[in-house]
């Protein structure tokens, strides 16, 4: 066989591999920790949303039939609190402490939350404010008062 004739194969290149760095790893496995270790908050915030999605879809409902803030945010809050309190106290912070005093101190807490936003809403609304943009503001807040309450108050994993 000629030399012309002869098939030179070139050796056969493999693609690069992707490397993984040592930086990577760390903010995967730093990520992952701090998921792990502050894993309440992650929780506490998706039914705190969840909450929130449901209490705002019932004031609103109610508030254009009735157009009282004060009933209007009571029913809301009324339809929104067994969901909340059973979805923190099994999942968001997995209390141990017994059921009487969480909710006791769960109550207390609602109570003094749900004054605070129905007469932060009251005089939003006064001042002119939509009503459906007046019930998002107490929010921001009372959200992050309320986590720190829950978690040090009421749901305790040591009680």
């Amino acid at each position: 066989m000629s030399e012309r004739l002869k098939i030179v194969r070139s050796p056969v290149r493999s693609r690069p591999q992707p490397q993984f760095r040592y930086v990577e790893v760390h903010t995967i496995n730093t990520l992952a920790t701090l998921l792990i270790r502050y894993g309440s908050i992650w929780r506490w915030a998706l039914v705190g949303a969840t909450t929130t999605v449901i209490d705002y879809i019932i004031f609103i409902s109610w508030y254009s039939v009735i157009t009282s803030v004060l009933v209007a945010n009571f029913c809301a809050g009324l339809a929104s609190v067994s969901f909340n309190y059973t979805a923190h106290y099994f999942w968001s912070f997995k209390s141990r402490s017994d059921h009487a005093k969480a909710g006791i101190k769960y109550l207390i807490i609602l109570i003094t939350f749900w004054s605070i936003s129905t007469l932060m809403l009251k005089t939003l609304i006064s001042a002119g404010l939509d009503p459906k943009i007046a019930k998002l503001i107490p929010i921001p807040i009372i959200a992050p008062l309320s986590f720190l309450s829950l978690r040090f108050l009421v749901f305790k994993k040591n009680s």
